[in-house]
Parts: structure tokens; C-alpha cells; sequence
């Protein structure tokens, strides 16, 4: 591969159909549920007011809405209390345009990561990398609803980023003050959502003590001063009306219905083993996952690029494979998915690319069935329902982008050999 060019036409198609889809959500979203636009930001700003009038911050919706309530530590709420000076939706604006601006950064961080390694893109391919970043069908329902999950992006490609310069550096201490920085954005995002916390696997298999450390002193931090603000009563009823009711199966229970969001392995495990509980579809989708994320990291060289790219990927897909994530949440994977695209060569490249096509057909079968039946199409709409059921194409599209590292690792060449030193 030429180290200072282009990504070639499956990357830049991966990159322009994501951005197209994400303005046909966009499209859609005003034109049949324009009454759930900013729905989740209104949780956060009607649970800061509720906070300033004395209310309680979990437990109760502050929109009305049974399943839409505040779900973050008790500290987070801090963030959200300024914008309660401005009316609601001039503070979602606001809230936007700070989104957008994390997704702006993230973007840059990503093009810089490349620089670094000696893939500098043109101008076009820069702005679509930007412009996928922000715009593309996994952002946008995060912009659209209000949501915190392009700075989490941010957070994780702060992260990768930053283990990825201590792995260059020469500096004894230059290492440890960068991999401090890392585990301080990794346990940022823990802190906030929990469930990025696994990530600190990676971090273990890359013997990233500094990371390790630091991602646990941010997070027990945060917690502390939560503590320490809004008293244990808050902090109990974080974690029993907020944190543990998140880690629910019920969903999947006798089968998950195909017109959900949730991209996970318990989709279709919980079609194939219906009688399996809550605790055997968790048992049994760790043991779909943990041999694969195991294999891969058996397998990998964390001293090269592509390990550590390879590596990121198979723990953050890992993770979203194996919790019951939704689609809002494949913002988590621009780091790696973004290098990949542009690093990888040859097959590996080819099955790759294909695979984040099929991660970017973003769409639950409720909206494809509004779609069809109205042309006649239900017969088609029936025969696609059971395929649903069991997997969704960004599932499928993970599944098919890990292959793609697999074969990478197993090509016997390293596409980024002769790259230069990333310091």
C-alpha cells in the first residue's frame, strides 16, 4: 500500500454511503417522529432543574416517559446544570453544537493518528472522514435525540490515541505520562457509561499499568465526588434505579423481537436457545465472545500497527457484541474502524470494507417493513422478518470486518512494515 496515499474506492464508499445514510435518518426522523427529536436531552436538562429544585435525580422520568430516565452518576449532572439557564431548546442547540464539535475533534485526532503513521490523506478524503464522523448513520441518532455518545467517541479515540504514542515514544517517562493520559480518557468514558470499563482488558494485554491505574483513580474519583455532592441516598439509587436495571435481559426473553434495535450476539442467541434466562444468555453470549477476543489476542504482535489497530478492534466489538448494545453506540468503533479502512491491504482489506458496508446499513426492521408494505412489498417484508430476528446487518457487518483482521493477521505481511516511527 502507498503510505502517503488516498484510501481507495471501498473505504471512500464505506465512508459517503455512511453519511448518506445518516442524512436519510436525519430525513426520516423529521418526517415521521419529529416529536422525538432532543428527547433524550430533555432528560438531562429536566433532571438538572429537577436537581435545583430539590427532586430526586433517579428513579422518576423527568419527560413523562417510563424508560427515559436519568441513568449516569450523580456528579454528570453538573455538566447539564448551566444549560438550564437557557430555554430548552436553544440548550439543545447549544448541547449540538458542542456534540458536533467532539465529533469535529475526534475527527481530527483520527486524521492525525494516520499523519503519524505515515497515511496523510488528501483533501477529499479528509473531509469525508469528517464528515462520516459527524454525520453518519451511527452519529446522527445521537445528535438527533440529544444524546452523550459522540463524546464518548471522543474519549475512546483520546485514548487509543494516546496508548498508541506511548507505544513510539523511547522516553521512559514520556511512555508513562502518555499512558496516564489514555487510561485518564478511557476511565472518563467508564465513568460515564460504565460499560466502556472493559476496555481495561486491552489495556491489561498490553501491560499498560499507567493506563490501568490512572482509568481506576478517574473513575473512583468521579464516584467519590459524587458521593461527596449529592450524598449516598443519590448514590444507592444510581446504582439500583439506574445502573443495574441497564444490565436487564428481559428484552431478549423467548426471543427478541426482530423489529428491535439491540446489536449483540443475544439477538440471535436468544432466537436459537429461547429458554435460556437472563443469566444463560449472559453466560452463553461471554462464551461466544471471550474465545474469539481471546484468539485474537493470542494471535496478534502488539509492537506492530496493525496489532495494536487489530486489538483495539476485537476488544471494542468485543464489548459491543457481547453487552446488549444498540446501534447508538457504533460510534465507540471509529477508532479502529477509520485506520483500518485506510491501513489495510489487499484481501483482508477487500472482506473489511465489505464488512463496514454492512455496518453502516443501520435499520430496524420496523422502519424497513413502514417502507415496503406500502408498495406492496409485504411478502418481502414477511421473508426478511425471521433473517431480522436473527441478525441485523451491522451484526453481521462486525462479524464480517473481524474476519478481515483475522485474515490480516494471518496474510504472513504487515501492510504498515516500513511505516515511519510514530514519535
Amino acid at each position: 500500500m502507498d503510505h502517503g496515499g488516498p484510501p481507495r474506492a471501498g473505504a471512500r464508499l464505506v465512508l459517503a454511503s455512511g453519511v448518506l445514510f445518516g442524512l436519510a435518518y436525519l430525513a426520516y426522523t423529521f418526517t415521521t417522529a419529529a416529536e422525538e427529536v432532543a428527547l433524550d436531552f430533555e432528560v438531562y436538562y429536566f433532571a438538572a432543574e429537577a436537581v435545583l429544585d430539590g427532586g430526586p435525580l433517579y428513579g422518576v422520568s423527568p419527560v413523562g416517559v417510563d424508560y427515559l430516565v436519568y441513568a449516569y452518576p450523580p456528579l454528570t449532572v453538573l455538566a447539564f446544570l448551566p444549560l438550564t439557564l437557557l430555554p430548552p431548546f436553544a440548550a439543545y442547540l447549544l448541547f449540538t453544537a458542542l456534540n458536533l464539535g467532539a465529533g469535529l475533534l475526534a475527527a481530527r485526532l483520527l486524521l492525525g493518528f494516520l499523519a503519524r503513521h505515515g497515511r496523510a490523506l488528501d483533501r477529499v478524503d479528509r473531509t469525508l472522514v469528517y464528515a462520516f464522523v459527524v454525520l453518519s448513520v451511527h452519529a446522527m441518532p445521537s445528535t438527533v435525540f440529544g444524546q452523550v455518545n459522540l463524546p464518548l467517541a471522543l474519549a475512546l479515540v483520546v485514548g487509543f490515541d494516546w496508548l498508541d504514542r506511548a507505544a513510539s515514544t523511547g522516553s521512559t517517562e514520556g511512555r508513562r505520562r502518555r499512558e496516564s493520559l489514555a487510561g485518564f480518557a478511557f476511565g472518563l468514558a467508564a465513568f460515564v457509561k460504565a460499560f466502556p470499563a472493559l476496555v481495561g482488558v486491552w489495556l491489561l494485554r498490553r501491560r499498560a499499568w499507567r493506563a490501568v491505574a490512572a482509568a481506576v483513580v478517574t473513575g473512583t474519583v468521579g464516584l467519590a465526588l459524587g458521593l461527596l455532592a449529592f450524598g449516598p441516598e443519590t448514590t444507592v439509587a444510581y446504582v439500583t434505579e439506574a445502573l443495574l436495571p441497564r444490565a436487564s435481559d428481559d428484552a431478549f426473553a423467548g426471543g427478541l423481537d426482530p423489529g428491535a434495535a439491540y446489536v449483540t450476539v443475544r439477538r440471535p442467541l436468544s432466537v436459537l436457545f429461547p429458554e435460556l434466562g437472563s443469566l444463560g444468555l449472559t453466560a452463553t453470549a461471554f462464551l461466544v465472545v471471550a474465545p474469539v477476543v481471546a484468539a485474537f489476542y493470542a494471535r496478534l504482535d502488539t509492537g506492530t500497527l496493525l496489532g495494536r489497530l487489530v486489538g483495539a478492534y476485537a476488544t471494542v466489538a468485543g464489548i459491543l457484541t457481547f453487552l446488549p448494545s444498540f446501534p447508538v453506540y457504533m460510534v465507540l468503533l471509529y477508532f479502529p474502524v477509520v485506520p483500518l479502512l485506510v491501513v489495510l491491504d489487499g484481501r483482508p482489506y477487500r472482506v473489511f470494507a465489505a464488512g463496514a458496508l454492512l455496518w453502516n446499513l443501520s435499520i430496524r426492521f420496523d422502519d424497513l417493513r413502514s417502507v415496503l408494505d406500502p408498495l406492496g412489498a409485504d411478502g418481502v417484508a414477511a421473508a426478511l422478518e425471521p433473517l431480522f430476528a436473527l441478525a441485523t446487518p451491522p451484526l453481521v457487518g462486525l462479524c464480517v470486518m473481524a474476519l478481515g483482521c483475522w485474515l490480516a493477521l494471518g496474510s504472513g505481511r504487515d501492510p504498515t512494515d516500513g511505516e515511519p516511527d510514530g514519535s
